[in-house]
């Protein structure tokens, strides 16, 4: 098989979409956290009063993590399927692949603390901006 296969297709695809939800997440994550931080310095202003309200800010940090995680997962998966057919072997270290399992092991965890009610705000938004830092360094870490 070729790079054209419909698992690779799949693949890209689903890979772009993931990252576009985990954008979203992280710009809600990051209007989060400086929303948090006006409130707790009690600093009122312009841009304050522009910004959306925490809860909105988190529920819509939460949302775009639950529509871009079961993305990402058939991302991988389609991915594992492609590396069958064209390497013979679903998994060979290659850094892209772990970061990947990495990723997708950090929105587990978010998704995981976030629906148990354990944490939500402040600490789920430093996860999210986390995670995407982790996608942003495997993209610069894969242009050698």
């Amino acid at each position: 098989m070729t790079n054209h296969s419909p698992y690779f297709t799949v693949h890209i695809i689903t890979i772009y979409l993931s990252y576009i939800a985990f954008f979203a997440a992280s710009v809600a994550a990051a209007l989060y956290l400086i929303q948090d931080n006006f409130l707790k310095n009690k600093q009122t202003g312009i841009i304050f009063n522009r910004l959306p309200g925490l809860f909105f800010l988190d529920k819509l940090n939460y949302g775009a993590i639950g529509s871009g995680f079961p993305i990402l997962t058939l991302s991988i998966i389609s991915g594992f399927i492609w590396a069958k057919h064209i390497r013979g072997a679903c998994w060979s270290y290659d850094h892209r692949e772990i970061y990947s399992i990495a990723l997708w092991l950090i929105y587990v965890l978010i998704l995981h603390v976030r629906l148990s009610a354990k944490m939500r705000g402040r600490k789920v938004a430093q996860l999210s901006l986390l995670a995407f830092c982790i996608i942003i360094f495997s993209l610069f870490s894969s242009c050698r």
